[in-house]
């Protein structure tokens, strides 16, 4: 059997984000090499962050087993995480639009 082709990248066991390789439409599965695999709730496009689990508001987002920012709402498992819903540890989100 053929493994699925994979569709998001995650690179450390702790991350709670994976990284979209292509565009995943709502309904379909992001899949990781590893195995794991998450339902889109909305579209995510390409090089943007999919949650991989249920993330409280204030809590951190982890990509590449790192902080990267924090959740200004609550994110649901499948739903993308960027600037309408994480505030950047590093940039100001309102100038430089960057998480």
């Amino acid at each position: 059997m053929v493994p699925a082709r994979a569709t998001m990248v995650i690179l450390d066991p702790a991350d709670n984000v994976g990284v979209a390789l292509a565009d995943i439409g709502v309904g379909e599965a992001g899949r990781s090499l590893d195995g794991r695999a998450v339902e889109a709730l909305e579209p995510i496009p390409q090089a943007h962050k999919i949650a991989l689990v249920d993330i409280a508001a204030g809590a951190e987002i982890v990509r590449f087993g790192v902080p990267v920012g924090v959740a200004k709402a609550p994110i649901a498992k499948g739903r993308l995480a960027h600037v309408h819903n994480v505030a950047s540890r590093v940039l100001n989100n309102d100038e430089d639009n960057y998480e």
